[in-house]
């Protein structure tokens, strides 16, 4: 972290206060929004083109004399992928684009959605289910408080499937090849014979082109975003299953100073922010699927059989990662079975029934 810590040092004059320079001149509160991913990844993209600027007119309609004065330090220019959730803890961002597969120790209940792969959950079903579950265990949402911010919600990606440099028709075809994979996102390798190499989606594209692995699990858009799909030529749907990804969280400090009709407008724009991703999504997805078959990319789709025989080969990672934090004096089993009984709830198909094995 020296890197942030060098950061706040050089930008602690340029944190939140709030400021009246003047009777004539509105209160602000200067923010600065932390993302590690470049401003084309969507939940970057919709919180510059859509959450600031809705946050903006409305405080501008609500008659009030208060503003937000933004500075935007996007693609790792203030923290990088493991750093941005420390950045908005110690002050140094104000409010960040969050992403939970990187932050197992500090968010360990936050990794319930990856240890339950191989669902066939839609985006808003996933993001119904993740609002319900942090109604249901206040514990999912104080863990950021723990870690000195607030968690205004969550965001949703489009499932993750495959892309490699080989073909992949069986589950088989994935031993001995290195697979690179997102922080939680591993532990869907495991138990198929791959070599799993931890990286992130920011490296995909140069560690598959020189050869560091041969494959990463990501989404269509995603792919299209980071270059993934120019190294690797195969894309396989497995349809690991929709995931609340991404999270926005403010530095808690900060929010103590924002008035509550800004408050509102915040919570308002982020009930919104994960509508935008999904529609931005839904827009993008066919022009990607284009271009990628226009520069070779060959489109496949592992069968049912085999996605199921997938899921069983691997080790009941949900449940050895509940086992695991329970032993540690942490909720796991009941964020588990809540999450179970939420998709059985819905009549949303699942591989295993990871809490009852």
């Amino acid at each position: 972290m020296l890197g942030l810590k060098q950061a706040f040092a050089a930008t602690l004059a340029a944190s939140f206060v709030i400021a009246a320079a003047g009777t004539a001149d509105a209160a602000s509160l200067k923010i600065t929004v932390v993302a590690a991913a470049p401003p084309q990844v969507t939940n970057v993209k919709v919180t510059k083109e859509n959450f600031i600027p809705y946050v903006n007119e409305e405080l501008k309609k609500s008659g009030q004399d208060f503003q937000i004065e933004w500075k935007e330090a996007y693609a790792g220019s203030l923290a990088t992928f493991n750093e941005v959730f420390e950045a908005i803890e110690e002050g140094i961002g104000q409010m960040g684009v969050i992403l939970k597969n990187f932050e197992e120790s500090k968010l360990p209940l936050d990794q319930y959605f990856y240890m339950v792969p191989f669902n066939r959950t839609t985006i808003p079903q996933m993001v119904e289910i993740d609002n319900a579950m942090r109604k249901k265990i206040p514990e999912l949402n104080q863990a950021y408080l723990d870690h000195n911010q607030i968690m205004l919600g969550s965001g949703a990606t489009e499932s993750t499937d495959m892309f490699t440099t080989f073909q992949l028709k069986t589950v088989d075809d994935l031993k001995g090849h290195k697979i690179g994979a997102s922080g939680a996102m591993g532990h869907y390798m495991r138990g198929t014979g791959a070599v799993i190499v931890t990286s992130s989606m920011l490296d995909s594209y140069t560690s598959i082109r020189n050869g560091v692995y041969e494959g990463y699990p990501i989404s269509i858009t995603l792919s299209g975003a980071y270059r993934t799909y120019q190294a690797a030529k195969y894309f396989t749907t497995v349809n690991f299953g929709v995931s609340a990804t991404s999270g926005l969280s403010v530095n808690k400090d900060t929010w103590g100073k924002l008035p509550d009709h800004a408050k509102k407008i915040f919570n308002d724009a982020t009930a919104k922010w994960a509508v935008w991703q999904a529609d931005v999504d839904d827009a993008r997805r066919g022009d990607y699927i284009k271009t990628m078959k226009e520069q070779g990319v060959q489109f496949g789709e592992l069968p049912p059989s085999e996605r199921q025989r997938w899921a069983k080969m691997m080790p009941n990672i949900a449940k050895e990662w509940a086992e695991n934090q329970e032993k540690k004096g942490i909720p796991a089993m009941k964020v588990l079975t809540a999450y179970m009984d939420e998709l059985r709830g819905r009549n949303i198909e699942v591989a295993r029934q990871w809490d009852k094995e």
